[in-house]
């Protein structure tokens, strides 16, 4: 049987954000569960802010081609996203509208769990209902358990290092959620 193949990605651009390290914690559970992961930097993938006239006159990036085919690839994707203003952030907002472009819709069909960090008392918890009706809406089956952080700079010290000693556990559980439903959507394809 082929390995289960996750896609993983932080909608934070910054080098020490917390949906980074969250990002890292899901990955290190995958690879536990014998998982194949691939680390999506979205800095890896820069994209114009999504422009029709740009789109009809120059197409679909090439750094959009390979970060749709990344996420075709994978049987689920993980995504670990701040919550800016209560919503979705903007250039993770832009991301996802450009990976629906092209005549191809990689999230269509596909499993994805939905995770995210503040450092304040929501924990993400205003921006979530937003990015799941967007991945539903591309048709994504979007599994109900998430994990919010809330304070999540009591979670990381300053050096970046995790301190909450159930942080993982706590990830542990919806992911297992994650590759119960992938498992049943995907078996013929494993």
């Amino acid at each position: 049987m082929r390995l289960m193949r996750i896609a993983i990605i932080p909608g934070s651009l910054r080098a020490g954000s917390y949906n980074r390290k969250l990002a890292h914690v899901a990955e290190a559970i995958l690879q536990k569960h014998n998982c194949e992961t691939d680390y999506v930097d979205l800095k890896d993938h820069p994209l114009p802010p999504y422009d029709g006239d740009y789109e009809e006159s120059t197409g679909v990036p090439d750094t959009c081609w390979k970060l749709k085919a990344r996420i075709a690839s994978a049987h689920a994707v993980v995504v670990s996203s701040p919550e800016y203003n209560g919503g979705i952030p903007g250039t993770f907002k832009n991301v996802i509208d450009w990976t629906s472009r092209g005549g191809s819709n990689p999230c269509g069909g596909k499993v994805v769990m939905l995770m995210g960090a503040s450092d304040g008392p929501w924990g993400t918890n205003r921006m979530m209902p937003a990015l799941k009706q967007v991945y539903s809406i591309m048709g994504s089956i979007v599994i109900p358990q998430t994990v919010t952080i809330p304070h999540a700079d009591k979670v990381w010290d300053k050096e970046g290092n995790l301190v909450d000693e159930t942080l993982p556990g706590r990830v542990e559980k919806v992911i297992a959620n994650l590759l119960n439903v992938t498992q049943k959507m995907t078996a013929e394809r494993l």
